[in-house]
C-alpha cells in the first residue's frame, strides 16, 4: 500500500478503542463540545409525546432508589454524552454562577424542563422565584416561561411586597407541616413505607384475647403495655390517607437581587424575609424533600450566604463571547461533591427548532487529514417562526399529566 493511503486508512482508526478490562465498561470516546446544543435531543425526546413522557415516568416509579420521586436534570451536552445533575444522590441543592449574559436564566429554564420530563407531576413540584423586580429591561424573561409547565405550582415576581411575604409564610409553613408530618422518618423513609404499606407487623395479642381483640377494638391492639399500635391494615390506610407529598424544587433566577436588592426596587421592603425562607430552605431541607436551585453572579454578598454555602452542586459558567466560531451562552462546567468536574455545553429549551431537524440526513465536507478527529456534532439551524421546544414539551406534559390523572399540588400563594 502507498504511504498516503496508509496514513489515511491510520487516521480513520485513530478514534477507536480498544475493549476494556474484563468486566468495566468500554471507555466511551470523549468528542469536543457543541457549539450549541438543544434540550430535547440531549433529553432523547426529539419529538416530545405524551408516550414518551409516560415511558419515562414509568421508569422513574419503577427505580428502588426513587422513593418519592426523582430530580435529576440534564443539564446539556458532555464530552461523553448528557451531562445530568441529581438533587437527591449529589445535592441536595444546586448553585449555578455566571457573569451577565452566560446563559444562567436559559439554564434554569432547562433545568425545570428536564425535572418535569424525569418524572410526574404529583411526585415532583417546582416553585420559581424571579428575583429581577419586572421593571429594568427584559422584564417579561426570566422564569415566566415555565409556567405552562404542570409541575409549576407557584411563580413569584420580587415586585410585590405583599406576594412576597405571603409566599415566605406559606414557604416556611411548609417546611414546618412537612417535618411534623415526616417526623423522624425522613422524606425517603416516609415514601418508603407508604408504598411498601403493609410491612408492619402487629404486637402479639394479650393472652386470653381473640384474634381480633374485645368488641370494639377495630384495627387497634391492645398490648399488655400502655402503647397501643396500629395494624397493618390499619396503618396502610392511615399512611394512605395522608395527603401527597411530592418532592418540592425551589428556582430562584438571580439571588443577588434578593440578597442584595436594589435602591428604589418595589420588593426591597420584603426581601429579606423572602431570603430567610430560603436559607430555611437550605439548611433543613433536604431531610423534608425541598432542594434550592438559585442562580448568582460570582462574589459579591450573595456568596456568603446560607444557599451559596450549602450548594453541594455547583455550575460555573463562561462568560459570553462574540463570533461564529464562539460557543453559545451556556458553556461552563458542573462540580460534584466527590470533586468530579464535567464540561458541558447547555441544552437551549426556548429556541425554535423544527421537531424533524434532527432526523434530516446531513452530508458535509470532510478533509482526509480530520478522518482522525473526534466526530463532530452537527449544528442545526433554528427557525424564526412556530413553537419553542419548550411550549412543545409543556403541551406533550399537560396531556400526559391529565392520562396519568395526576393529583394537583397546591401553590404557595
Amino acid at each position: 500500500m502507498s504511504p498516503a493511503w496508509a496514513e489515511r486508512f491510520a487516521r480513520a482508526l485513530a478514534p477507536l478503542r480498544t475493549d476494556a478490562v474484563a468486566g468495566d465498561r468500554p471507555a466511551r470516546v470523549s468528542a469536543p463540545l457543541p457549539l450549541s446544543a438543544r434540550l430535547l435531543d440531549e433529553l432523547g425526546l426529539a419529538r416530545a409525546t405524551p408516550a414518551s413522557l409516560l415511558a419515562r415516568w414509568a421508569d422513574a416509579a419503577d427505580a428502588a432508589a426513587a422513593h418519592g420521586g426523582r430530580a435529576c436534570a440534564v443539564l446539556g451536552a458532555g464530552p461523553r454524552g448528557p451531562v445530568c445533575a441529581d438533587l437527591v444522590a449529589d445535592g441536595p441543592h444546586l448553585l449555578v454562577e455566571g457573569p451577565a449574559g452566560s446563559g444562567r436564566t436559559e439554564l434554569l429554564r432547562s433545568l425545570v424542563a428536564s425535572l418535569a420530563a424525569a418524572e410526574r407531576p404529583d411526585r415532583l413540584g417546582v416553585v420559581l422565584v424571579d428575583g429581577r423586580d419586572g421593571t429594568g429591561a427584559g422584564a417579561a424573561d426570566g422564569l415566566r416561561a415555565c409556567t405552562d409547565v404542570p409541575h409549576v405550582t407557584t411563580h413569584l415576581t420580587a415586585n410585590d411586597p405583599v406576594r412576597m411575604r405571603e409566599f415566605a409564610q406559606s414557604l416556611s409553613a411548609e417546611l414546618k407541616r412537612r417535618a411534623e408530618l415526616l417526623g423522624r422518618t425522613g422524606f425517603a423513609g416516609w415514601h418508603g413505607g407508604r408504598e411498601g404499606g403493609g410491612r408492619a407487623v402487629a404486637q402479639r395479642a394479650a393472652p386470653g384475647r381473640g384474634p381480633h381483640g374485645p368488641a370494639g377494638a377495630g384495627d387497634l391492639d391492645s398490648p399488655p403495655s400502655a402503647t397501643l399500635r396500629l395494624r397493618p391494615a390499619a396503618a396502610r390506610a392511615a399512611t394512605e390517607a395522608a395527603p401527597p407529598l411530592p418532592r418540592l424544587v425551589v428556582v430562584v433566577d438571580d439571588l443577588d437581587a434578593l440578597v442584595s436588592p436594589a435602591l428604589g426596587s418595589p420588593g426591597r421592603p420584603a426581601a429579606g424575609s423572602v431570603v430567610r425562607a430560603l436559607e430555611a430552605v437550605a439548611r433543613d431541607g433536604e431531610p423534608l424533600g425541598v432542594h434550592l436551585v438559585a442562580s448568582a453572579a460570582p462574589g459579591g454578598r450573595t456568596a456568603e450566604s446560607e444557599p451559596a454555602r450549602r450548594a453541594t452542586l455547583r455550575v460555573t459558567l463562561d462568560a459570553p463571547a462574540a463570533g461564529p466560531e464562539e460557543p453559545a451562552p451556556g458553556r461552563g462546567r458542573l462540580a460534584c461533591p466527590d470533586g468530579r468536574v464535567t464540561p458541558f455545553q447547555g441544552g437551549r429549551v426556548t429556541g425554535r427548532i423544527p421537531r424533524t431537524a434532527t432526523q434530516r440526513p446531513t452530508v458535509v465536507a470532510l478533509e482526509w487529514q480530520r478522518m482522525g478527529d473526534p466526530p463532530a456534532r452537527r449544528t442545526v439551524r433554528e427557525l424564526g417562526n412556530g413553537p419553542t421546544d419548550l411550549a412543545l414539551l409543556a403541551s406533550a406534559l399537560e396531556r400526559a399529566a391529565r392520562e396519568v390523572s395526576a393529583a394537583e399540588v397546591s401553590s404557595l400563594l
